[in-house]
Parts: structure tokens; C-alpha cells; sequence
């Protein structure tokens, strides 16, 4: 099992070179939260609070109460809560009033409603509802004693009255004789005791019938306690509408967020799949041929565009000092009045479909013709994905306002002299078939963009030019990733050089950041020959 590393760089050029498809999905992202904000606005909240009921030792002082965990779930239980769905309008059903209703015990003997509605007025009534709910429950609880047991508390009442009238009796009956009688007897000793006896039961029968009609007050005898009754301290608070603020930014950003991490997720789980060559270094290997510069591009979509960048091409400075340093080992005696050799013949390839490659011929001739470095553009093999260019360079035979140093032509005039001539050979990307007769003469680079053509495009252009006996020499790459710090695999053979010499290597950021290099060719270049004895490292 191989291990994959995973490359910062590589994943943030990914997501750089996809920001528009995330700030899309970030901006419908925060459009659906903005739109469950408005189907589903926040709703109010009203807060009731309750004092639990509390409890007095008999005799003692102190004071005691029901556990108020118990209570929180006592007040969100079933009953409590369909006791009060009935009071309010509309009728909730239990569910609703569920979801809406909850509990809190900030102490001991305190109970804290809240209620929600879409209304203030139905949060406002919800939680009173609940509040009266709940005391009345507690109440109904104290005092819940069924009619049977109620009836058998008040047989035995009755008893215990029977038999204490009885003991009255009979103790009335036993003074009488110890007042005849007196105590000296044996007779009186006996009454004596008896009288002894029943004032015993006497007390305790009264204590007794004291108890049952205690019971049948609603007093718990078996804690010693008395109960007091459970009360609304603070009514309902008017119904208050959460922040609306602090609502959207959770539900714009969430969603914007939550939408943007979505497609972020998708983009490089795709992008593991996407065969386009990106890197320098990718695009050297699939061929083996060197990368010979790099610079940004306009592609123009029309024919004026095109016009505007034959006229008045300006790159920035990182990219005008590539292309000066490519110019000066392609035409090193231009301008002279006795050059010794011929003008320099720069076949440009490029597949079709790849509007940035396509720009890289014209502007290489845009950019010299400005120096003063007489030039001829040749539209030399169309296709149909390159008709604007076509249309652009038709439309000036006669040099209208162009540079004086630049001819743009779609028919080649051999008579007339110049120092470079970039020939724009367009290949079709599923067949590249180039015409020898429009490529011969000439020193051949491939021009390419990042991430618009796969390896095997490549080889089938190189291929292609191979067939005809036309060798590519270098790779122009167009518009490099901003994070690509390969260096498309140079070589210390100068490629327009007859010979070896150390490469020059200008690395310069242009205005997105992206990383630049070119190597200088050295003078007196041949305009065609092929890299030997050194294979791209």
C-alpha cells in the first residue's frame, strides 16, 4: 500500500484556481440561510417562574422542600404540559407544545418556564399556561386523597368519638365511687388504677381523632411535616424576540460556510481524477522535452480583443524580461545593419480548444515588434477554434494600426525580410496532423497552458510534428499555477544554442504571484536543432 503525502501547495492551488465555483456556492449558501431566516424567523420567548412548594417541620422552624430536579421534569411531563395546550389559542397538539416549552431550577425551590410562539402574545400566554399548570398540579397532588379513602378516614373519626365518649363515661362512673368510696378499700384501690388506666386512653384517643381530621385536612403525617402550596412568583415576561442579528449571521454564514466546505470537499475529491497537466514539472515529463519559459497570458474571445493585443500588447515587468531574455537568443543581431545570418523562423504549436496557448505566438510578436525587432505573425495552419485570431490577422494586410515593425498576415511574403517570424501552427487536439509544407524551415516549441491539456494531448502533437520531420525543441507553458515552483525540467543545454552553457534562471513573480522561469538563450542559435546527449532530469 503506497503512501500519499498530502501537498499544501498542491491542495490550495486546487481550491485557488476553483475560488469562483466556492465563492458561488458560499454566496447560495448564505442566500438559503438568508431564505430559512425568513421562512423560519426567530421566534419569541416569554419566562414564567414558579416557587416550589416548600415545607415546615411541625414544632421545628424548619424548612424543607420537593426536589427540584424532579420538579423540571415534572413540569415538562405529559400531563403538565397537555393541561395547558388546552388553555391556549390555538390548541397545540403535544408535540408542538414539546418543542416549544422547556425548564430550568436556577435553585433549590425556583422553577423557570420558557415558552416559545411566533407571536409575543402566544409565548407570553403558553408560558402562563404551563406556570398554572404546574402549581395546580402540585396542589391537586396535596390534596389527593380518593373519596373511598376520605370515607374510611371519617368512619374511623367517628369511632375514635364513640370510644372517647365511652371513656368519658366510665371515667365519670369510677370518680363517683373513689368520692363515695374512698381510696382506703380494696375496692378503691382498684377504681384508683382503673381511673389511672382510662385517662391514659383518654389522651391517646384524643390525639388519635386529632390525627384523622389532620389526614383530612391534607396534612402528611408520616414526614412530620406541613406542606405549603406551590405559587407563581414572577407572571409571564412579555414575549421578546431573540437577537435578529446574531440569528442571520448564524444563518448567512453557517450556510456560506457550510456550502463553500461542500464544494471545496467536492473540488479536490474530483481534482484526484482530473488528467490536465498543471505543473511545469508535469508537463516536461509527459513529452520529456524542456519547459523554455513561462508567462502570464490574455486570451482574447473576439476579434477586437485580438485586434488590441496585436496593437498595443504591455506585459508586466516579470514577463516582459522573460520574453526579452527568450527574444535576445533568437534574433541576437537584430537591428544591425549587416546581420550575418537569416532571420529566425519560431514555429509556435499549439492544440486546439486552448485559447491561452494560442495567445502565446502573438504576443511573443506583439512584444518584439515593440522593441524594434522586425517581425512578421503568420497564421499559418487554422482551426476552427482559433477563427477570431484568423479574422483578426486577415484584417490587416496593410498594417493598419499596428506596430511599424509588425506585418500580420494569414499568406506568407517571402520577399520581404525579417529579423523573426512566429508561424501559428493550431493542431486538432483528437487528430494533430500539421502541414510540412507550413512547418518546415523552422525551430519548433510546443505552447501550452496549465491545466489544458493531458499527457496524452501532448505526445500526440509532438508526435505528430515528429512525422513530418519537424523535431519541438522546448515548451512554452502559459499561465503557470501561482504555487508552482517547479521548474519544467531545464536543462544545461541552451536549446538555441550551438553551445553548452550555464542557463540563466529568472524566477520573478507576476501580479497573481505565480513563479516565472526562463532560460537565456545564448547567441548565434541555430534555428533548428535537436537537444542530444541530455535527457530532462
Amino acid at each position: 500500500m503506497t503512501e500519499q503525502v498530502v501537498d499544501l501547495g498542491s491542495t490550495w492551488a486546487v481550491l485557488r484556481r476553483r475560488r469562483g465555483l466556492i465563492l458561488l456556492a458560499a454566496l447560495l449558501g448564505g442566500l438559503a440561510g438568508a431564505g430559512l431566516l425568513f421562512l423560519f424567523p426567530p421566534k419569541y420567548l416569554s419566562t414564567s417562574v414558579v416557587l416550589l412548594p416548600t415545607a415546615t417541620q411541625a414544632g421545628s422552624g424548619k424548612t424543607g422542600g420537593y426536589d427540584a430536579d424532579t420538579q423540571v421534569l415534572i413540569a415538562t411531563s405529559a400531563e403538565i404540559l397537555l393541561r395547558a395546550a388546552r388553555e391556549v389559542q390555538p390548541e397545540l397538539t403535544q408535540a408542538e407544545i414539546t418543542d416549544r416549552v422547556s425548564a430550568e431550577a436556577p435553585s433549590a425551590a425556583v422553577l423557570s418556564i420558557k415558552a416559545a410562539g411566533p407571536t409575543a402574545v402566544q409565548a407570553e400566554d403558553l408560558a402562563s399556561a404551563v406556570a398554572q399548570s404546574l402549581v395546580d398540579y402540585l396542589e391537586d397532588t396535596k390534596r389527593a386523597l380518593t373519596k373511598t379513602q376520605q370515607a374510611a378516614l371519617q368512619e374511623r373519626l367517628d369511632t375514635l368519638k364513640s370510644s372517647l365518649a365511652n371513656v368519658n363515661k366510665e371515667l365519670k362512673k369510677v370518680t363517683d365511687r373513689l368520692a363515695a368510696g374512698g381510696r382506703s378499700s380494696a375496692a378503691g384501690r382498684a377504681d384508683a388504677a382503673a381511673l389511672s388506666d382510662l385517662t391514659a386512653v383518654q389522651a391517646s384517643t384524643v390525639l388519635d381523632i386529632d390525627a384523622v381530621k389532620k389526614q383530612l385536612g391534607g396534612e402528611d403525617l408520616t414526614s412530620g411535616q406541613v406542606a405549603a402550596g406551590a405559587s407563581v412568583i414572577q407572571p409571564a415576561s412579555p414575549g421578546k424576540q431573540s437577537d435578529f442579528l446574531t440569528d442571520a449571521l448564524t444563518y448567512v454564514l453557517g450556510g456560506a460556510a457550510a456550502c463553500a466546505l461542500l464544494v471545496a470537499l467536492y473540488t479536490l475529491m474530483t481534482n484526484q481524477r482530473d488528467p490536465k497537466l498543471r505543473s511545469r514539472d508535469e508537463i516536461a515529463d509527459a513529452v520529456g522535452i524542456p519547459v523554455v519559459t513561462s508567462m502570464r497570458v490574455r486570451a482574447p474571445r473576439s476579434t477586437h480583443a485580438w485586434r488590441e493585443l496585436l496593437r498595443s500588447y504591455t506585459p508586466d515587468s516579470p514577463d516582459a524580461w522573460a520574453m526579452r531574455q527568450f527574444l535576445h537568443g533568437l534574433v541576437p543581431e537584430a537591428g544591425k545593419d549587416n546581420p550575418k545570418t537569416q532571420g529566425f523562423v519560431l514555429v509556435v504549436l499549439t492544440v486546439s480548444g486552448d485559447s491561452a496557448g494560442l495567445a502565446v505566438g502573438p504576443q511573443i510578436a506583439s512584444f518584439a515588434a515593440s522593441n524594434g525587432i522586425a517581425t512578421q505573425l503568420f497564421a499559418a495552419q487554422h482551426h476552427e477554434s482559433a477563427t477570431t485570431l484568423w479574422a483578426a490577422c486577415s484584417q490587416h494586410p496593410e498594417r493598419h494600426d499596428l506596430p511599424d515593425a509588425l506585418l500580420v498576415t494569414t499568406v506568407s511574403d517571402s520577399r520581404m525580410r525579417f529579423d523573426l517570424t512566429v508561424r501559428l501552427i493550431v493542431l486538432d487536439r483528437d487528430s494533430p496532423e500539421p502541414d510540412p509544407d507550413l512547418v518546415a524551415g523552422g525551430t519548433a516549441v510546443l505552447a501550452v497552458s496549465s491545466g489544458s491539456a493531458t499527457r496524452r494531448n501532448l505526445a500526440d502533437a509532438v508526435v505528430a510534428a515528429d512525422r513530418v520531420g519537424l523535431t519541438v525543441q522546448g515548451i512554452l507553458v502559459a499561465n503557470p499555477e501561482p504555487l508552482d515552483r517547479s521548474t519544467g525540467r531545464l536543462s544545461g543545454v541552451e536549446w538555441t544554442s550551438s553551445t553548452v552553457q550555464r542557463p540563466i534562471l529568472i524566477t520573478a513573480r507576476g501580479r497573481a504571484g505565480a513563479e516565472g522561469e526562463v532560460s537565456a538563450p545564448a547567441a548565434g542559435g541555430q534555428q533548428r536543432r535537436q537537444i542530444e546527449g541530455r535527457s530532462p532530469r
